[in-house]
């Protein structure tokens, strides 16, 4: 008996550790899954939250906008995202810092007019006190080529 609940002790500390290992490993995925979320959902006090106070916003068209007027723009609904996925992603980590770049599918409506369909991310993460906060977000449309259809190119 004593041997089971030392065995049932010892598996629940086990799943403990092994959920909070994976918690940190995936906390930068999180961010960009909330921030993912946020935009198309259009929860602006989210994304209050997850950008940086000095965000810069690179839309598909290639204007740009602070955090304020990009927050602004949802509210107003000058920008609506209606599908917006990230795949693919690849992560290069310099200090406190992590570039990530992947591609998927966006769907929306802005003014200016976006390009729709197959793009190209560009999103950087930064460590803001002991929050992970969104930086950087860049939407490139991918041109797809006989060699290159989904932008993943030259890539190892």
């Amino acid at each position: 008996m004593k041997f089971l609940r030392t065995s049932l002790l010892a598996l629940a500390v086990l799943a403990l550790a092994l959920t909070l290992g994976s918690r940190s490993a995936s906390a930068k995925a999180d961010v960009v899954e909330l921030y993912a979320n946020a935009v198309i959902s259009a929860d602006a006090d989210m994304l209050e939250k997850i950008l940086a106070p000095n965000y810069w916003h690179v839309a598909a068209n290639g204007h740009i906008q602070d955090k304020e007027h990009f927050i602004q723009s949802i509210r107003n609904k000058q920008l609506v995202i209606n599908h917006l996925t990230l795949t693919n992603l690849r992560r290069s980590m310099v200090g406190d810092c992590t570039l990530m770049t992947g591609n998927g599918i966006l769907r929306g409506k802005a003014t200016p007019t976006l390009p729709e369909g197959l793009m190209r991310y560009s999103i950087v993460i930064a460590k803001n006190g002991n929050q992970e906060q969104v930086v950087l977000f860049q939407a490139t449309p991918v041109v797809p080529s006989a060699d290159c259809k989904d932008g993943n190119c030259a890539l190892r």
